[in-house]
């Protein structure tokens, strides 16, 4: 079984039939509707960044238009990213605390931190 840390403390994770079923019973959406924020929000990423490249756009420039984009989107991305993060540790163990507790013991949100490359990973090569 898999495990990631967040913010210090590991959390084992797996994804099955029943992590689908149990996204829509306590999200109330699809797990596919939110991969597919995922999976936009990092493709339009690469987009934007081949666009001003090809531009001739100095790193720092690309780097600085490539974040006033996420901006934009960051809050869909953050959202999904919990919600996925945290049905795949509930479909591992499903004693773990409420969702809005388990955001509460999150003390920050990094997005270069190592487990949404992870979370993100399982979820694609799971359902896709």
């Amino acid at each position: 079984m898999k495990s990631i840390t967040i913010c210090d403390k590991e959390y084992p994770i797996t994804c099955n039939a029943f992590t689908r079923f149990e996204y829509k019973k306590t999200f109330n959406r699809g797990i596919f509707a939110d991969i597919k924020v995922l999976s936009e929000f990092s493709d339009n990423q690469e987009k934007i960044k081949k666009e001003l490249a090809e531009k001739g756009l100095a790193d720092e420039e690309i780097e600085k238009e490539i974040n006033l984009y996420m901006m934009e989107h960051l809050d869909d991305f953050i959202d999904v990213i919990e919600r996925i993060a945290y049905i795949l540790i509930y479909s591992a163990n499903d004693k773990i605390e409420s969702f809005e507790n388990w955001l509460k013991a999150i003390e920050k949100i990094d997005l270069s931190d190592k487990w949404i490359q992870e979370v993100t990973e399982v979820a694609v090569s799971s359902f896709c």
